[in-house]
């Protein structure tokens, strides 16, 4: 079981990296809130006939949807999910690529707090350290962000509004470690999505963006690119993300978002055949290390204590 929580954190994580690239191809044909919108709506296509599954399997009767929970819902697609999708290629279309890989820096450290104010999880040394661990493998994995950012006046709403994206996906996966007490792991990702995606529509409708008209003439490489992030990074990679913080702590998953940035690097290095630095591979060392630390260490801590206790 420990083996598989982290070979899907690594999993995940790598998903995500190839969301990247595949924004910036198909951002160039479509706008944000309409790609957004097609996006979740293949990954709620791809995820909702497992979840069926999953109903029939257990043989659960269908569950009452309360007030609660719409609002619970609600919350999760309005300030879970469409910051991190629509707003943020906004910021960074205002700000500039480099200051988003150092504000992205901040995801997992608010994550971790979001954790411990809405989860109410402990904070402890060997989860600190590791974070500190990852944040300074990623630096060194960043440095050339670093030199290339800029916080100047004229980039304050475009820095503000990338940060406040990065503050929505904690917030998304923080929420959603609580959600998970009451519904499934296919539950929350389904009836997230089915929150989030009319707002997609409704920004896409106000910004003047043509949801639909427009299709036939994209080129394959845009629909490549909403297939790889509707499959892949908004589809399979956040049902393995689920499954693995319904089982650990956020706080203990959260280091693993550093990893991004060595997938990052390595796609670069095989794709644009770029150069790895050892400053590079050191700073990737420890961002797995700290991976590794924060979610081998507490397992076999309560694998001890459990056979303690039998």
């Amino acid at each position: 079981m420990r083996f598989l929580n982290l070979l899907f954190l690594v999993l995940a994580n790598l998903m995500w990296a190839a969301q990247y690239p595949a924004y910036k191809i198909a951002s160039d044909h479509v706008g944000v809130a309409s790609l957004n919108f097609w996006t979740l709506l293949l990954s709620l296509i791809i995820i909702t006939p497992f979840l069926i599954l999953q109903k029939h399997r257990r043989g659960a009767s269908v569950r009452r949807i309360t007030g609660r929970d719409v609002c619970d819902f609600l919350l999760m697609g309005i300030v879970g999910i469409i910051p991190p999708s629509v707003f943020l290629a906004w910021g960074i279309a205002h700000s500039s690529s480099a200051n988003a890989a150092i504000l992205s820096l901040t995801i997992p450290v608010l994550l971790t707090v979001m954790a411990v104010w809405l989860v109410g999880e402990r904070l402890t040394l060997i989860r600190i350290l590791s974070l500190v661990l990852a944040l300074f493998g990623t630096v060194l994995i960043s440095f050339s962000d670093f030199t290339g950012a800029s916080f100047q006046s004229s980039l304050l709403a475009g820095n503000l509004v990338v940060f406040l994206a990065g503050a929505g996906s904690a917030f998304y996966n923080a929420y959603g470690k609580r959600l998970l007490s009451r519904f499934s792991e296919l539950e929350v990702l389904v009836y997230g999505y089915l929150a989030a995606i009319p707002f997609c529509a409704l920004i896409a409708l106000l910004s003047g963006e043509d949801i639909i008209h427009g299709l036939p003439a994209l080129p394959v490489s845009v629909w490549l690119s909403i297939g790889v992030l509707g499959g892949f990074s908004w589809g399979l990679a956040m049902v393995l993300w689920m499954w693995v913080l319904s089982r650990i702590d956020a706080s203990q998953a959260s280091v693993s978002i550093y990893l991004l940035s060595v997938f990052g690097v390595i796609l670069s290095a095989i794709t644009l055949h770029e150069k790895l630095s050892l400053v590079q591979l050191l700073g990737g060392s420890l961002v797995v290390a700290g991976t590794v630390l924060t979610s081998e260490y507490e397992a076999r801590k309560l694998a001890r204590a459990q056979q303690t206790i039998s």
